[in-house]
């Protein structure tokens, strides 16, 4: 059954609700809110090639409040893509449900690295956050992407 963008919610892994409570705002983390926890997640997963299915769920973010911001939108929508190349109609309405699924096991995968990350350095959140940046950007640098390119996003705002 298809779900509209305003009945659409996207799921919180129950095993990480204490580590997306630090990340946001009101565990004094780095991050506005759980959407803006579960986007960095995902973008982790992502780039580490996480994607983990979960089945028990802490209470679920309505869809709305990624769509408040259109990167964010734009993020869940282009995971969708690259996971189905070629299929343009992953892009429609009627399988947005299917994006999210794909959002929310990238998330599950890059908040498993996170806390695998913050376990094997027993330091503070914070740090291995930072930690995690540098490492980024270095590797970006070392595969000789502009410098630059960074300046066309913008993290998401909420």
């Amino acid at each position: 059954m298809m779900s509209s963008p305003s009945e659409q919610r996207v799921r919180r892994p129950k095993g990480h609700e204490s580590l997306i409570q630090q990340l946001s705002k009101d565990g004094d983390g780095p991050f506005t809110s759980m959407a803006a926890t579960l986007l960095f997640a995902a973008s982790v997963g992502y780039a580490h090639e996480r994607r983990e299915q979960f089945s028990e769920t802490g209470e679920p973010i309505r869809y709305e409040v990624f769509r408040r911001s259109p990167t964010a939108e734009a993020f869940i929508d282009s995971l969708g893509v690259l996971e189905h190349p070629g299929d343009a109609s992953i892009l429609s309405e009627e399988r947005l449900g299917e994006r999210v699924t794909i959002f929310e096991e990238y998330a599950n995968g890059g908040l498993n690295y996170i806390q695998g990350e913050i376990n094997a350095s027993k330091s503070r959140v914070m740090d291995v956050l930072l930690e995690m940046v540098r490492r980024a950007d270095r590797d970006q640098r070392s595969v000789g992407l502009p410098p630059e390119l960074g300046q066309f996003f913008s993290p998401p705002e909420f």
